[in-house]
């Protein structure tokens, strides 16, 4: 086998090997191989050596971009030791292939290259150029960047969202789930509800978004008006359900939120779908749940994110712009309107109460949850009275809070005013914002920092 670097360009002159285990061509970052498929020979692979922490950009062209013939390249990588890594069959330009990684460790890696079409039948192979470039790590998105990914990057440019010009109702049909799926799904719609002009109606025929739960595995749903039925397919499967729980506090619970997100518009926060791993795919490094629902990364899978590992029980910062970019802010009926408290004694009216419940005391909770408050209006409190725990609490929109010892995993969205808040029986932090703020430090040795509001 010819192990010899390759150059700035280089083509197949023989044969590409065909499997994990042979090293016909080896790659280095800033080369370019140019190399051919047929109906015999199906799939290429290439070696790929890459240093430990080194971040590349692996492209494959074909007829999209110019770089070959195949109408539709694909793409899997797998790491040094063989183990799969990930697909891409259309991050590229058109239909070509594009996939960032960041290497574990030192070592070979292998790029296995095929006709995506030949596999789905309706492909002939072709002539392709496979790149690989030293790629920069991405950076901390705005959330507003965050948002447009959210309603547009990630749908390939377009908006998906439901025409609520005459009625900010969307009627939904939950007939066919379990019990549980049905509870899941009403605080799912009560969340979204809650940050955004919408109220989900629940029909039992001829419904906008139709739930369902025999694919019993998997979750997916899909965009508005994007299928041939006249509405749109969600599902959380039962076995979904069994493996990851029915409670608030369940994986399975941010699962529906994640969801209902995709039915009623929302991307996801990068450009994967179905599996994804932090160091290869995410588009903002600070991609992950603290600010997103939408996201495939937890607070501790993302690790330039500060923040507790917990799960998501509401829309988040990002989300909320997101949405009311699509359908606009919540109206005065809004559950948030008027005077309202969150913490002890949450006078929400809805499974936020709960959620509260949880964050404060530990009661009916043994998984953490992370929220984000959108208050639409009215005098308000965030009240830890009583509360046996340090906490770091701050007021300000767009900033995040400390509760006990789960680190920013409480945050207020853009557009909230908090004016009051309470402290709890230890040591607290409390950090006040632009409005006219009374705050209480109740007991213990507590540091009050006023905002720029008297």
């Amino acid at each position: 086998m010819d192990n010899s670097q390759l150059s700035a360009a280089v083509f197949e002159t023989s044969d590409a090997a065909n499997d994990l285990t042979s090293s016909t061509y080896t790659m280095f970052s800033g080369d370019t191989f140019s190399g051919s498929l047929s109906s015999t020979d199906q799939v290429d692979v290439v070696r790929v050596y890459l240093s430990q922490g080194q971040r590349v950009e692996i492209n494959l062209g074909g007829v999209s971009s110019g770089g070959g013939t195949v109408s539709d390249p694909a793409l899997e990588v797998y790491d040094r030791n063989g183990n799969y890594l990930g697909l891409d069959f259309d991050d590229g330009p058109g239909n070509d292939a594009s996939y960032s990684l960041t290497a574990s460790a030192s070592g070979y890696y292998r790029v296995a290259i095929f006709d995506y079409g030949q596999f789905t039948g309706f492909g002939d192979g072709g002539s392709y150029a496979l790149s690989i470039q030293d790629a920069a790590p991405p950076q901390d998105g705005t959330l507003d960047e965050m948002a447009y990914q959210l309603t547009n990057g990630g749908w390939g440019g377009q908006q998906y969202k439901f025409n609520t010009s005459g009625s900010n109702q969307i009627t939904v049909d939950l007939s066919d789930l379990t019990a549980e799926g049905k509870q899941l799904a009403r605080w799912a719609m009560e969340a979204w509800e809650m940050v955004a002009n919408l109220d989900f109606v629940e029909v039992n025929f001829g419904a906008s978004i139709v739930f369902d739960d025999e694919d019993s595995n998997r979750a997916w749903a899909y965009a508005p008006n994007t299928t041939p039925f006249g509405s749109d397919d969600l599902n959380v499967g039962k076995g979904w359900l069994s493996t990851y729980g029915t409670n608030m506090d369940s994986y399975s619970f941010a699962t529906y939120i994640h969801e209902i997100g995709h039915a009623i518009g929302l991307a996801h926060q990068g450009n994967y779908n179905g599996s994804a791993s932090y160091g290869s795919d995410e588009l903002f490094a600070n991609d992950s749940w603290q600010l997103s629902v939408m996201s495939y990364f937890n607070q501790t899978e993302n690790t330039s994110t500060n923040s507790s590992f917990a799960y998501v029980a509401s829309p988040m910062m990002v989300d909320i712009i997101a949405i009311q970019n699509l359908y606009g802010a919540p109206t005065a009926s809004s559950v948030t309107s008027g005077n309202t408290t969150y913490g002890v004694g949450s006078t929400v009216g809805n499974y936020l109460d709960d959620v509260f419940a949880a964050l404060t005391s530990g009661s009916g909770s043994t998984n953490a949850m992370t929220a984000t408050i959108y208050d639409r209006d009215g005098v308000d409190t965030i009240s830890f009275a009583g509360v046996s725990h340090s906490l770091r609490l701050d007021m300000r929109a767009e900033h995040f809070s400390d509760v006990g010892a789960l680190t920013n995993i409480l945050g207020i969205a853009r557009g909230t005013v908090i004016e009051k808040a309470i402290g709890g029986n230890l040591g607290d932090h409390i950090t006040g914002n632009s409005a006219a703020n009374t705050v209480f430090g109740a007991g213990g040795n507590d540091t009050l920092v006023g905002g720029s509001g008297s």
